[in-house]
């Protein structure tokens, strides 16, 4: 796992997801290859028991901007989230290929102190739910922050014009997180795994539509790369012990780790507008200063948008109901300005506030440790 005092010459980039085929180990060894082409060194960090990172970097020429490959079982780690892993004392980046099924504390140790984290989601149900499910884990577990602007999502093997996409894309835009870049389904990316490659490291005449694409996330990376960790970006929130370790981290997770799909597939994200959206193993570096590539010159990204401010929100909205769905909650909203409704699942956004608890006659909403908490106005009171 990732050591809970960064070293701060070592810039960290984490690739996420809690579900198998969503891409991750792609994007992790296509991000790598990236980074190395510009100079750097860099080392792929492979936590993932399928070990396709490792597969990968086995794949790959010695003639090609070396990738140094540190891998978790073949360290002979029995236990990914116990034991150490040493990555090389003159690496510049560590990319890592993160384990799947990532909850609690070792979920904040594989965060606190990233330079960037970066989210695949497919185009299906499923991968949403996942999708959904890690998002809300990375807000209100991991207190990843939203202004800092270190966590972004990939919308990976996309093909427009379909359905799925179009239910993707009201997912996306229902988040207050960058949507950092869209991926088209392209067999670039199975014939360049099979040979060790990146796309970067493929002929242009042949990925010229892939590089376009791939140029929105590498200025996002760049930017991200060159902005100094802060305090809040080491802020390490408590975690559940060991004996709770199975359960959710808080009362409503459950609820919040399927909401934001359950508010797309329900009721149709009725929102007006919307933005595109055990102990930790440590990463052990060597005590040697470790040198530091200059990151290339990017314009650095606007920032998230702000989210409203409390008194703003309270003004705004009345919370009409709170709808059971199963076990799940479905928050509904009155605008009072244009009289419309809103329906928004535990976990969802609320002009940048995440839903984080519901009752039979009230929603709490929560912002950067901030809570709104919003009580049910009944048809007598109004």
């Amino acid at each position: 796992m990732l050591k809970t005092n960064p070293v701060q010459d070592l810039r960290r980039v984490v690739v996420l997801n809690p579900k198998g085929g969503s891409g991750k180990t792609t994007l992790a060894f296509n991000l790598a290859g990236y980074l190395a082409s510009t100079g750097r060194r860099v080392a792929l960090v492979d936590m993932d028991r399928q070990g396709s990172s490792t597969r990968w970097l086995n794949n790959r020429a010695s003639d090609l901007p070396q990738v140094r490959g540190v891998s978790a079982l073949h360290c002979g780690l029995t236990d990914l989230h116990r034991e150490p892993i040493d990555v090389p004392g003159d690496v510049d980046v560590a990319v890592i290929d993160a384990p799947a099924g990532l909850s609690g504390r070792d979920l904040i140790d594989y965060t606190c102190g990233a330079h960037a984290i970066l989210v695949p989601v497919l185009p299906s149900d499923l991968d949403i739910h996942a999708a959904s499910r890690l998002v809300s884990d990375l807000l209100l577990v991991a207190q990843v922050s939203r202004r800092n602007g270190r966590l972004g999502v990939v919308a990976n093997r996309v093909r427009e014009r379909t359905l799925a996409y179009r239910q993707l894309s009201r997912f996306l835009a229902r988040l207050s997180i960058a949507v950092v870049g869209v991926l088209r389904d392209s067999q670039n990316y199975t014939w360049a795994a099979a040979k060790g490659l990146c796309i970067h490291d493929m002929p242009k005449a042949r990925v010229g539509k892939d590089l376009e694409q791939w140029a929105a996330i590498t200025d996002w990376l760049e930017a991200r790369l060159a902005q100094p960790l802060n305090a809040r970006d080491l802020l390490r929130p408590a975690a559940a012990g060991p004996a709770q370790r199975r359960r959710p981290a808080v009362p409503w997770l459950a609820a919040a780790s399927i909401a934001v799909l359950a508010g797309a597939a329900w009721w149709g994200l009725q929102a007006p507008g919307g933005a595109p959206v055990s102990p930790p193993v440590p990463l052990a570096v060597s005590e040697s200063p470790l040198p530091v590539a200059e990151a290339l010159p990017a314009e650095p990204l606007p920032e998230p948008p702000p989210a409203v401010p409390v008194e703003k929100v309270r003004e705004k909205w009345q919370l009409n109901g709170v709808a059971k769905v199963g076990k799940d909650s479905i928050v509904i909203l009155r605008d009072r300005l244009d009289d419309s409704t809103l329906r928004v699942a535990a976990g969802g956004n609320v002009d940048g506030w995440i839903v984080s608890d519901t009752g039979a006659d009230y929603a709490v909403l929560a912002q950067d440790g901030e809570k709104l908490r919003l009580e049910l106005v009944t048809r007598d009171a109004r």
